[in-house]
């Protein structure tokens, strides 16, 4: 959805025809400059894979850690979130993260299907996916 946020979306004709029709008509039409800026960005292929390969190892390391937690996950090779279950509603999970000052989304904002798990992101910086990962040994004491 990242993309789709400036305006990029591929798929099925009919189908982005309607999200065309559908953005048009609710005013959100995406700005030239930032078409523009999308053009160019796209076009860098050495940017995207420097940015896949931030987020493979932001990934690797969060991952770790939240398995060591004892998190099951939904598998995903790729994507800037982590959906991770400890078996509980998502809100128990939502405070033992915030008791140790980690900060998921509760899966149920998503939907009804997801009020078992919680999302980790891996949009924060390196520091802090570094940190959070502390923590979380910290809190099981690997660290």
């Amino acid at each position: 959805m990242a993309g789709y946020r400036a305006a990029f979306a591929v798929g099925e004709a009919e189908l982005i025809k309607g999200l065309v029709n559908i953005r048009m008509h609710a005013g959100l039409n995406t700005p030239g400059p930032v078409q523009r800026a999308m053009a160019v960005a796209l076009g860098d292929e050495e940017h995207v894979r420097v940015e896949k390969e931030i987020y493979r190892e932001r990934r690797e390391i969060l991952l770790a850690a939240v398995r060591s937690y004892g998190f099951s996950l939904s598998e995903s090779q790729a994507g800037l979130y982590l959906w991770a279950t400890l078996g509980e509603d998502c809100w128990k999970t939502v405070e033992r993260m915030a008791q140790l000052g980690i900060i998921v989304a509760p899966g149920i904002f998503y939907g009804e299907s997801s009020r078992d798990f919680v999302r980790f992101s891996l949009t924060a910086t390196d520091d802090k996916i570094a940190e959070g990962a502390r923590r979380l040994h910290d809190a099981i004491g690997l660290t």
